[in-house]
């Protein structure tokens, strides 16, 4: 039986693959500024999901940080892009 965590990981591990592909695809297309945004947006969700594999363990400190951490790179982002 998997452990409920295990989702949590492979979706995690899905969008840290997904940013850096999207970020290779923007560093190589000029001007395309908006992928560069969503590789940020990808980076924070592959954030939320490690936090979320965490909760999943019962370790809420690091959850609670992954969640600051994606939020930071979300506003931040978007206020840098607009």
């Amino acid at each position: 039986m998997k452990h409920p965590s295990q989702k949590f990981a492979q979706l995690q591990y899905l969008m840290l693959a997904l940013a850096i592909v999207i970020g290779i695809i923007s560093l190589t297309k000029d001007g395309w500024s908006i992928l560069t945004l969503l590789m940020f947006y990808t980076l924070a969700f592959s954030f939320v999901f490690e936090g979320m594999a965490h909760y999943a363990q019962r370790n809420t400190a690091i959850f609670v940080e992954q969640a600051l951490r994606a939020i930071i790179i979300l506003v931040f982002s978007t206020v840098l892009y607009f």
